[in-house]
């Protein structure tokens, strides 16, 4: 059976209209009247409560999933402020919707086994595909979150993941789920069925100087590399002291500047966002770091992200076999917006180029993302990563 695929999209000044023109399109487009599933993002100048009802008002039986978004991705353009929902519709497509609320009242490794657990039951006896899912980007450690999903999936199953945003503040993001907007929560779709779902992830940051060595720590905290407290890093590259870093807010700087971790089985870098400086020298990072790993301050430019975009969009066409795709979903890092600015929109046109004319394209901006990365040289882990583009493609 065809799949049935409709993207909509505002940006009317008042919530509830921008919610209904965005539905209007999406109905026009797919000929669906009442969607099995929906993927709903909207930036943070809409209230999430009159977006959530005015969706649910007209698709009452239709299982919604979504967040907030530093901005969204469309066929033709980027926008910062907007509302934008996918219809997905077909008796081929087989799924299971979960939510976890309150991440850290139950710990993070076991609020994703739960999630993914949750997801299955509903999702029955058939092929899986894929996991996508929303998380709280503002989570410090949400490497533990996906550690308790692949204790459920495995360590090699395709699980997507985008950390929440917003615009750029860090304080106001939610998730979407049926009927409910959540916050410090986890929202996921597993997909299967009779369906294909391709996955491929880049991010095209270079390392700057020689390599270091983090020496000491724990968990998501860095606290020496080479000895010396870690935020010495910065303090050299930047030319400022830790006073300064952390008036600056380093999580912003870091943005543009993050961390690399050298995989050296792969010669990959796991890139991890700095967020804090704590008053000894050590850096908070989004993600766990690893005493013993190689590390790196990395740059990008507007060419290496163009490219990895290319580079993630090739991969994911050879993935599906020679089949046409019918959707492409891009995951992206805030930080490349911010460093790419106007010219954002050429990675995309880097992404269509691969593909058949008019394939529907619809992505957000994340803090934080989770998708494959390769640890060795025959398999790919989902890890949580920075700084990336992941494009996923359903065919």
């Amino acid at each position: 059976m065809p799949i049935g695929i409709g993207i909509g999209f505002s940006q009317h000044i008042e919530a509830k209209e921008a919610a209904e023109e965005a539905l209007k399109e999406a109905v026009t487009k797919s000929g669906l009247k009442t969607p099995r599933i929906a993927l709903l993002l909207s930036t943070v100048q809409y209230s999430p409560d009159i977006v959530i009802n005015t969706i649910k008002k007209y698709l009452p039986n239709t299982n919604v999933i979504g967040c907030s978004t530093a901005g969204i991705i469309l066929e033709d353009s980027i926008k910062t402020r907007g509302i934008a929902i996918l219809f997905l519709d077909s008796e081929d497509i087989k799924y299971g919707l979960s939510a976890i609320e309150d991440l850290t009242a139950q710990g993070l490794e076991q609020s994703g086994a739960l999630l993914a657990q949750n997801s299955l039951k509903e999702f029955g006896a058939h092929g899986r595909q894929a996991f996508l899912f929303f998380m709280d980007g503002r989570m410090e450690n949400n490497s533990l979150l996906i550690k308790g999903l692949q204790n459920v999936f495995g360590n090699i199953f395709p699980i997507v993941g985008a950390g929440t945003s917003d615009d750029f503040t860090f304080n106001k993001t939610f998730q979407f789920y049926q009927d409910k907007v959540l916050k410090n929560s986890a929202v996921g779709i597993i997909l299967g069925g009779a369906v294909n779902i391709s996955v491929a992830s880049r991010h095209g940051w270079r390392p700057l100087g020689k390599p270091r060595m983090i020496t000491e720590s724990y968990s998501n905290v860095i606290k020496t590399i080479n000895h010396q407290n870690a935020v010495t890093l910065y303090e050299e590259y930047l030319g400022k002291n830790s006073n300064d870093i952390r008036a600056q807010q380093l999580g912003k700087t870091a943005l543009l500047y993050p961390l690399g971790l050298h995989e050296q089985a792969s010669q990959e870098y796991l890139l991890r966002n700095p967020i804090e400086v704590l008053n000894d020298g050590s850096i908070v990072c989004q993600g766990d770091v690893p005493t013993g790993s190689v590390v790196h301050v990395m740059i990008g430019n507007k060419d290496s992200c163009q490219q990895a975009a290319y580079e993630a969009a090739s991969e994911a066409k050879k993935n599906l076999l020679g089949k046409e795709a019918k959707l492409i979903i891009v995951i992206e890092s805030m930080a490349r917006l911010k460093l790419l600015g106007r010219g954002a929109f050429k990675e995309i046109e880097e992404i269509k180029s691969l593909f058949p004319k008019n394939t529907p394209i619809i992505g957000l901006y994340a803090h934080g993302e989770v998708c494959p990365f390769k640890t060795t040289d025959k398999f790919k882990k989902p890890l949580l990563q920075n700084e990336s583009i992941t494009v996923l493609a359903v065919s």
